[in-house]
């Protein structure tokens, strides 16, 4: 097996300090899936029609790579999707294919875009620690 992606949706009121709230989402579930030293830090993405925070680390397990996505689209709206990876490689190519073809629904029902959405790779490489 070379990963997995789980997704799901959480509640989280996101008209006061959105970004803060989303965040603090992806660090609060990278800590339940690795141990970590000291704080994880969040950093801010943005996918087809949504955007948010990635948090990383490395594991020692065999799927030891792990990303935790918190996302939502840029209208207000009541809930955001968590998306948490979980691979053997940093660059885990299905995975970056996966997270391209999401798409955000609005509550019209038509599919949230981004113009200004970066074509680059979505898992960067995440250095293994030492020691």
């Amino acid at each position: 097996m070379l990963g997995e992606l789980e997704i799901s949706v959480f509640a989280a009121a996101l008209i006061i300090d959105r970004d803060g709230i989303l965040a603090e989402k992806a660090c609060e579930v990278l800590g339940r899936e690795a141990t970590l030293r000291g704080d994880p830090a969040a950093v801010a993405v943005r996918l087809p029609g949504a955007a948010g925070f990635r948090a990383e680390a490395v594991q020692n397990a065999a799927l030891s790579y792990r990303y935790v996505f918190a996302i939502a689209p840029d209208e207000i709206v009541d809930d955001s999707v968590l998306i948490t990876i979980r691979c053997t490689s940093p660059d885990w190519p299905a995975a970056d294919r996966m997270l391209r073809s999401l798409r955000v629904l609005t509550r019209s029902g038509r599919v949230a875009t981004h113009a200004e959405f970066d074509e680059g790779p979505l898992l960067p490489v995440v250095p293994p620690r030492r020691g």
